[in-house]
């Protein structure tokens, strides 16, 4: 689209602005992804309504860590002609919020006139709009509350952030909250600053409690039960606000480069990824309180988010990124997971009913994004192949997990 006077004349006066004052020349900036390094800098205008993430980096003033960053965010919900205004501190060596309530310690909203914000105009960068379409794909569904419940009310998080859900945090001894995924000894409804509050659960350990023998042989496998408890338990029966956690930690990891956040990202997706019989056990949904419609609903955004992930991560994300890490191999087993277990949904309706459910349309665009875009092969068998392949693993000779 071409971006003509008029044009940016409206998206002006219709637009956000984000202000920093004091930014050191060097610093490293971005938004929604797009970054880059600064001289004369103060912000960015003509920002489309809607969630965007504020990234920096300050040039460290410590000599003998030289060239070592922290990468710095703020996830914002920002309206049309709203102001976000942060300010260097040397102090802190980081933008901090404006002006802050002593008594509360939250930020106030800062306002300012039009009249500054047209003496600014030559350091505001405009909005890049050719990246809006791809974010507002990865950030759908993700509600304020949503932000709130895992960075608290400063919306901010860095790349050195850790999660109480964390396995290397847990086996330190603390205990987890099993609502609030914080640790026991801290206030509920208070995310302390440095944490990342991930819903917290054993991916290992995937039965109820008090299940032996086959059922603790059944969900050691299928992570279904532990699926059905996670969305009951926390997330007060709204699968939606699991996968905003899902986008939330993907988000942070590619663009905070925070550590907690992927072994979140991999703990979600493995749930969902590891789970059969959620497609097809009436049983467990009812004692849930989840519907099949409910579970259709859910993949099928599922499946939607994942292939707006692939599609967002460059061409080298594997091969040079993150070589050496396994984690391509991770995305083909979890996608090919999903695949087989849609599989072994039985067909509903005639053949075309079936090939045009919502759930199977949006696999196959996640198949394709996948192939297109990393050459990730995924196959989705047959149901009777899946059936006669499920038979094999719970006959006589299947394995038996035993609980010492």
């Amino acid at each position: 689209m071409k971006l003509t006077p008029e044009y940016a004349q409206r998206l002006f006066e219709t637009g956000a602005f984000v202000v920093f004052s004091g930014l050191p020349t060097g610093s490293e900036v971005g938004i929604d992804g797009d970054v880059h390094l600064t001289r004369k800098f103060s912000g960015w205008k003509m920002i489309p309504p809607g969630l965007h993430l504020v990234t920096w980096s300050i040039p460290s003033s410590n000599q003998q860590t030289p060239g070592i960053q922290i990468r710095r965010a703020a996830l914002r919900h920002l309206v049309g002609g709203q102001t976000y205004v942060l300010k260097y501190s040397a102090e802190a060596e980081d933008l901090v919020p404006n002006i802050v309530d002593e008594a509360t310690g939250e930020e106030i909203p800062t306002t300012i006139s039009p009249e500054h914000l047209r003496a600014l105009d030559g350091e505001l960068a405009a909005y890049p709009l050719f990246r809006w379409t791809e974010w507002k794909t990865l950030t759908e569904g993700i509600e304020d509350a949503d932000i709130v419940r895992l960075l608290g009310n400063s919306h901010k998080v860095d790349s050195l952030y850790e999660s109480p859900a964390d396995d290397e945090v847990i086996h330190k001894g603390e205990v987890i909250d099993n609502t609030t995924g914080l640790p026991a000894t801290m206030t509920k409804d208070i995310v302390h600053e440095g944490q990342l509050a991930y819903v917290p659960f054993d991916i290992k350990r995937s039965w109820r409690k008090g299940a032996v023998g086959e059922e603790v042989t059944t969900y050691s496998r299928d992570k279904s039960w532990l699926l059905c408890h996670v969305i009951k338990e926390h997330f007060a029966g709204e699968p939606a606000r699991l996968l905003a956690q899902l986008q939330l930690a993907f988000l942070i990891f590619i663009n905070v480069q925070n550590f907690s956040s992927l072994l979140a990202f991999k703990r979600f997706l493995v749930l969902l990824s590891r789970s059969q019989r959620i497609f097809f056990d009436d049983e467990l949904l009812a004692a849930s309180g989840i519907t099949n419609k409910i579970v259709e609903k859910l993949y099928t955004r599922l499946f939607g988010i994942l292939a707006a992930q692939l599609s967002s991560l460059p061409e080298t994300f594997f091969s040079v990124d993150l070589a050496g890490t396994g984690m391509q191999d991770f995305w083909q087993d979890e996608l090919q997971a999903l695949c087989h277990n849609v599989g072994r949904v039985p067909p509903a309706g005639t053949v075309q009913d079936s090939q045009a459910s919502p759930m199977r349309e949006s696999l196959s665009r996640l198949k394709a994004v996948a192939m297109e875009r990393f050459q990730l092969n995924l196959e989705t068998a047959r149901f009777e192949e899946a059936a006669s392949e499920e038979e094999l693993e719970e006959g006589e000779d299947a394995p038996v997990v035993v609980e010492l």
